[in-house]
């Protein structure tokens, strides 16, 4: 048998006398944090922590040239320790600060370093720091480093949620000062007596009420059923939903076919975007913004219509090519050109946006089934004012049985399938029979986040598009499209389909603004009676992330 090799030998007077020379000196400042934690600093002394290390007194002298010296090094190791056991694992989950944070508060009450031993020296050294330049050196550094990470931390989650409303300092020094207050109490308790789930649940609970929709409530707490009432006719939530979910989101201009010729045009405003899309010579489509560049006006007033020769501004005598780009004497560079996507026909337009990354181009399953028509404009877009906010409209169609997440790849979307209702009113039956006889009665709906539904129908195409006016006021805008006449039958089928869709508009227009009414003047808070639908979750939870912390949930702990 082979014998195996024997272990090598550590060169004399190097690893191994540095590793006891490295313990017996870990030994002694495992000592003198003991001491400063029954003694304090000023009453600690060299005895005292060889005493409890079970070192003779003379061996201090070979690691420390004094007793001060042997002082700061132990507040070194406290400082190390706490970046490598704290700082270092939180910051490499900054890129998902809820993460993040919560592994923050788990490790800052932890008994690795928040034990009633190690706090007690924190705060003994910080009554010392007046008096001497190196604790104050070695705590401030350490403050000032987590600080800085819990501010970063805040400040990302802000803009991952789009509350820009919020304040990143002052949130930051709120969970800080939290987490400060629940060390003091460590540092006058013994170890049995600390009470860390408890300190961490209301840690947690702060966080909850500034964030409320990224932070789960605890096991046992009350169910989240819905936005509180207050979220329906807030001002300040309001602006935050325009800037987060409005601004650089994908918006319906209208289709294709209606920009038949050169200079042929369609302008859109919605939050965040006023634009116009139009035909250019050499056959493409261009979207650009239709803003004067001098005041704030629209450039091309009207809904649809053709332009010849330039775009113009009358007021301040500007002039443009279809490109934007400015004609003869006109100051200023070009106008800002918007991003522009087709989807079967279908034109949308986005606004500027500094979301990183920007929302994709929709890709829809409605749109996909419109392109099977040869559409024609019904007429120009109608709008309705809803006594609503506008969240209301978005909650009745997520409603809508059937519901179906898209994939990954088209966030924002959520497709609705399913057949005509078999059963209704002798007009529903009436239309069921013509869809039957023109040989489908597929039903097929696509919501874009935030505020736009894509209705295909046999007979008919029907974009909705909400728009906030204000605090518990929205308007509805509705584009409705038919297939071109094709006989009798055809023409029957899209009468009854646009005249019930009207009725359907009409219906839920009056459902959102009874419902707007009963928040005004709630009753006791139930139970739903049935689960609410996982995209209407979730549309939830995306304005909850906006929800200022004065609008918390009742349920929510304080």
């Amino acid at each position: 048998m082979k014998r195996a090799s024997p272990r090598p030998r550590a060169a004399p007077g190097h690893s191994r006398p540095r590793a006891s020379r490295a313990r017996q000196r870990q030994r002694l400042i495992d000592a003198c944090i003991s001491a400063l934690h029954v003694h304090g600093p000023s009453n600690t002394t060299v005895e005292k922590v060889v005493a409890i290390a079970r070192m003779s007194p003379g061996i201090v002298r070979f690691y420390f040239d004094s007793k001060a010296a042997m002082l700061v090094a132990s507040l070194e190791y406290l400082a190390e320790e706490f970046d490598d056991r704290l700082i270092v694992p939180v910051a490499e989950l900054k890129s998902t600060p809820v993460a993040a944070l919560e592994r923050l508060v788990d490790l800052y009450l932890g008994p690795e370093i928040a034990s009633a031993r190690k706090v007690s020296v924190w705060y003994s050294f910080w009554g010392e720091a007046s008096s001497r330049q190196e604790y104050y050196d070695i705590c401030g550094k350490r403050d000032a480093r987590f600080e800085a990470l819990v501010r970063e931390l805040i400040g990302r989650l802000i803009a991952d949620t789009g509350a820009r409303h919020l304040d990143a300092d002052g949130i930051a020094l709120g969970l800080i000062g939290a987490l400060e207050m629940l060390w003091q109490g460590y540092a006058f308790q013994t170890e049995s007596a600390i009470d860390r789930a408890d300190a961490r649940r209301r840690c947690m609970a702060y966080l909850r009420s500034v964030f409320p929709a990224q932070f789960a409530a605890p096991a046992g707490a009350p169910p989240r059923t819905g936005l509180p009432p207050a979220a329906y006719a807030s001002a300040p939530l309001l602006e935050a939903e325009r800037h987060a979910l409005f601004f650089g989101s994908w918006q319906f201009v209208g289709l294709d076919s209606e920009l038949a010729a050169t200079g042929d045009y369609l302008t859109l405003e919605a939050p965040g975007t006023r634009a116009l899309v139009l035909r250019e010579p050499a056959g493409g489509l261009r979207a650009i913004q239709n803003s004067c560049p001098q005041r704030p006006h629209a450039l091309v007033m009207h809904r649809a219509g053709h332009i010849d020769g330039f775009i113009a501004c009358l007021v301040h005598n500007l002039r443009y090519d279809f490109s934007g780009e400015p004609q003869g004497d006109t100051p200023g560079g070009p106008l800002a050109r918007l991003a522009l996507a087709a989807s079967d026909g279908l034109l949308f337009v986005r606004g500027p946006t500094d979301r990183d990354p920007a929302p994709p181009a929709p890709a829809l399953a409605a749109t996909s089934a419109a392109s099977t028509m040869r559409l024609v404009a019904a007429g120009p877009p109608r709008e309705t004012d809803v006594a609503a906010d506008w969240k209301l409209l978005i909650e009745r169609w997520l409603e809508w049985p059937g519901s179906q997440p898209a994939s990954p790849a088209a966030p924002g979307v959520v497709e609705f399938a399913g057949d005509l209702p078999t059963s209704g009113t002798w007009r529903e039956q009436r239309y069921l029979g013509l869809a039957r006889q023109c040989g489908t009665t597929r039903w097929q709906r696509s919501y874009i986040a935030p505020n736009q539904l894509v209705d295909v129908r046999p007979g008919a195409v029907q974009v909705l598009q909400v728009l906030p006016l204000g605090p518990g006021r929205c308007r509805l805008r509705s584009f409705d499209y038919a297939p071109a006449p094709d006989g009798r039958l055809e023409h029957g089928l899209a009468c009854l389909a646009a005249r019930l869709g009207r009725r359907r508009l009409a219906a839920d227009v009056a459902l959102a603004t009874s419902v707007q009414r009963g928040l005004e003047s709630p009753g006791p808070v139930r139970e739903p009676v049935s689960r609410v639908p996982a995209p209407l979750a979730e549309f939830r939870n995306i304005i909850a992330r906006l929800l200022p912390g004065a609008l918390r949930h009742p349920g929510d702990s304080p």
